[in-house]
């Protein structure tokens, strides 16, 4: 869509300054300050969410060429700029959404809700309809109060019909999306307990979706689904119900992959359909993945474009690509007249028919030091260049889901104050999860603070490009050169540790240098005890090397519930030795001593900053907080070998496995070396193949181990689940008697981790 500036102004409920341009286009929206490609002609909208607030980014956005600005708050214009005020920005956004569409009328709009596959048959039909209509569609999974208006803005002039997703979280806030969209069809895909926990019961999410098509005229649901088709008669009492099989005749993949490769380079596979509409997004993730030291290249698949004239489309591809600081583009099937578009912007692409030539003339050894995005359909061959690319490794991975990491902050974000910091463990590797991904996805959300064990740890990121603040938690016998140079905050948990700090400061001539006190209020681990509280003010008070960043301690008990009086004993003594502290010095400091399980039980004492550790990765010491978390790692690995044994037969080391009937033993490549403990042999765990847990048999092997899988109908390459979404992790730790901690963090770094969106 592209509208004036004056009409804009209308569509938000805005006036136009009287210095603005009337006749200006507007051509793209922006409410994510990282994902701009096409400054001129973009409205920036600041919104306000749990991880920040827009109206910050606006001097960096005027500075990058952007001019228009959406805003419910007070702020200083730059030369130039055009500020719209409005009272809510977000509302203004969906009255954006609404104006499209009752500026066309005339277009068909099939609206998607549903808890699963909204994405995947939004895909499949306009796969089907894109090559006889012009067709607009919602941008990805682009679903939520946001993301509805976002999608309507793909409306353009010449738009027949529209393909609109519609996803909702709490009970109320359908009808705002309805009034935007104000579908002519709708398609109600499936109800299950998923993202529920915003309603009073099944029944209420099933009736507050079915609100989406009160004024469709047809409405097509799952065949058999008695509950869904009430709730349509009752919110559409005059649409034609259509029973359906949405099973997918096409598979669509909703995910962004990362994987590292061999010669520092890493690869970023999407598989999503590949067109103009779906590209920013991931050109969005690969420039935010790209740190020093790399080079942006992109392995680009032909465009699926529908109706559109391919060149006119390749010439703002190319724009695009050019904005992202992309220096390298190979095509993949591309048309002459695509490629010539190209050119002509400067662009100098490598041209190959398919992914089979792909493979004959290119290897890993043909890159280096690159973020390689691989954008293609997986059927003309684009996972066999990911595979091609990737470097070999057995068949055991550790999935990380970014966007679950994402979830979980936001969940523990939605329990403190606005203002409150919130400080995001990643030592020990991210929990065993890899740290850089993960640090990356964080600085993004706008956590407080990272905090590492050690001072490698924090070099490490910042050689990546991670620019956020960074605690060091352990920086015992630390190389303090290092430290400086990487702007790495340590923390002082003795005076040893502290004059330490000080001579090497003062030995390369350091200033007011950030550092965080920690106190010992009952851990009994490290920290400063009560009665050395006035040497360290002393020390502190005779010197200008070092200023004092926060004052932290450490709960022991927060988590054991039959301990109360112990951790309130602890969080009084950090009131009183924090505030002696904090009195003391001369400027303002932050404390903070809640950790995961703190944050979700004693809330009231979140002072300026929490620690957020393991419930980041989706594991939590309160058990009835499991529902609200969503799992981040998941182990796999695949079948090697399937062999049919009889009664009496041993399996393995020792012969320790010794089976009690016919049974069919399947092999598996995992072993202790990467991290399945040993003690989960002979039946102490079972792994999940084809939806049955399967018994550990016999025992596990350095490199491998031996399954029963009698009853799962498996096959040599089916998928194995060590932990994840079907057995959690802390089912492993209960089983050795451990904590989930050092399940995550005890997993090889020879298995290979796959970082990935949905």
């Amino acid at each position: 869509m592209t509208l004036s500036l004056s009409d804009f102004a209308k569509a938000i409920g805005a006036a136009l300054p009287p210095q603005a341009d009337p006749e200006m286009k507007i051509s793209g929206l922006l409410t994510d300050s990282r994902d701009i490609f096409f400054p001129a002609s973009t409205a920036f909208f600041a919104l306000r969410t749990a991880s920040g607030d827009g109206h910050r980014f606006i001097p960096a956005l005027y500075d990058e060429g952007v001019r228009v600005f959406v805003v419910d708050a007070i702020v200083e214009a730059p030369a130039g700029a055009v500020i719209l005020r409005v009272d809510s920005v977000l509302a203004a956004l969906q009255r954006l959404g609404a104006y499209i569409r009752s500026a066309r009328p005339d277009v068909k709009i099939t609206a998607i809700t549903g808890s699963r596959g909204k994405t995947v048959v939004k895909e499949q039909l306009y796969m089907q309809r894109k090559d006889t209509r012009k067709v607009a569609r919602s941008p990805r999974s682009y679903n939520s109060q946001i993301g509805v208006p976002l999608s309507m803005w793909q409306i353009g002039p010449d738009t027949e019909e529209a393909i609109i997703e519609v996803g909702i979280s709490h009970a109320g806030e359908m009808d705002s999306l309805e009034r935007i969209v104000r579908p002519d069809e709708g398609i109600f895909t499936s109800i299950t307990d998923e993202h529920a926990r915003g309603f009073a019961s099944l029944d209420e999410k099933i009736a507050e979706k079915a609100r989406l098509f009160r004024h469709c005229r047809k409405i097509y649901y799952p065949a058999g689904d008695a509950r869904i088709a009430e709730a349509l008669r009752r919110a559409a009492p005059e649409a034609e119900l259509v029973p359906s099989d949405f099973s997918a005749d096409r598979a669509v993949s909703t995910r962004i992959d990362v994987a590292d490769t061999l010669k520092n380079c890493h690869i970023v596979f999407d598989g999503f359909t590949n067109d103009y509409c779906s590209l920013p997004e991931a050109l969005s993730f690969l420039k935010r993945r790209t740190s020093p030291g790399l080079t942006s290249t992109v392995i680009l698949d032909r465009l699926v474009s529908g109706r559109e004239t391919p060149s006119d489309v390749c010439a703002r591809v190319a724009r695009m690509l050019g904005r992202a600081g992309v220096s390298r583009l190979i095509t993949v099937g591309w048309e002459e007249s695509c490629l010539d578009a190209l050119r002509a912007a400067s662009l100098a692409p490598e041209a190959v028919a398919d992914a089979d030539e792909f493979i004959r003339r290119y290897s890993i050894s043909d890159f280096d030091s690159e973020m390689i995005l691989v954008k293609g359909d997986p059927d003309r061959g684009f996972d066999r260049i990911k595979s091609h690319l990737e470097a070999p490794r057995h068949e055991t991975i550790l999935e990380v889901n970014i966007d679950a990491i994402v979830h979980n902050y936001n969940y523990y974000r939605s329990l403190i104050r606005p203002e409150t910091g919130l400080v995001a463990m990643v030592k020990a590797a991210g929990y065993g999860t890899g740290a850089l991904e993960l640090a990356r996805t964080l600085q993004a959300q706008g956590a407080a603070y990272l905090a590492v064990a050690v001072v490698d740890e924090g070099v490490e990121l910042r050689r990546a490009g991670i620019t956020m603040p960074i605690m060091v938690m352990n920086p015992i016998g630390t190389n303090y050169k290092a430290l400086f140079d990487s702007r790495l905050e340590p923390s002082v948990f003795s005076m040893r540790e502290l004059d330490l700090l000080l001579d090497n400061a003062a030995r390369y001539g350091i200033t007011s240098y950030p550092v965080h006190i920690k106190l010992d209020t009952g851990m009994h681990r490290l920290g400063f005890l009560e009665d050395e509280l006035p040497g360290l003010l002393d020390a502190l008070a005779g010197q200008s090397h070092v200023k004092v960043a926060s004052i932290f301690s450490h709960l022991a008990t927060a988590d054991c519930l039959d301990q109360d009086p112990y951790t309130e004993g602890q969080l009084e003594a950090f009131r009183r030795m924090s505030e002696k502290i904090a009195s003391a010095l001369p400027y303002p400091v932050k404390r903070h001593t809640l950790n995961t399980a703190g944050i979700m039980r004693y809330a009231a004492h979140q002072y300026d900053m929490v620690r957020l550790g393991i419930g980041l990765y989706g594991v939590t010491p309160i058990p009835e907080m499991k529902p609200r978390l969503r799992t981040v790692a998941s182990l796999t690995t695949t079948i090697i070998s399937i062999k049919t044994w009889p009664a009496g037969t041993t399996i393995g080391y020792g012969r320790r496995g010794v089976l009690g009937r016919e049974s069919v033993i399947a092999t598996i490549p995992i072993g202790y070396a990467d991290g399945l403990d040993r003690h989960l042999s002979c039946g102490a765990a079972s792994f999940m193949v084809n939806g049955k847990l399967c018994p550990v048999v016999g025992n596990i092997c350095m490199d491998q181990c031996m399954i029963d899988v009698t009853g799962a109908e498996a096959r040599i390459g089916d998928k194995v689940e060590i932990f994840g979404e079907n057995i959690p992790v802390e089912r492993l730790s209960d089983t050795l008697g451990t904590i989930p901690y050092e399940i995550l963090t005890s997993i090889s770094p020879r298995v290979k981790r796959i970082y990935y969106r949905e």
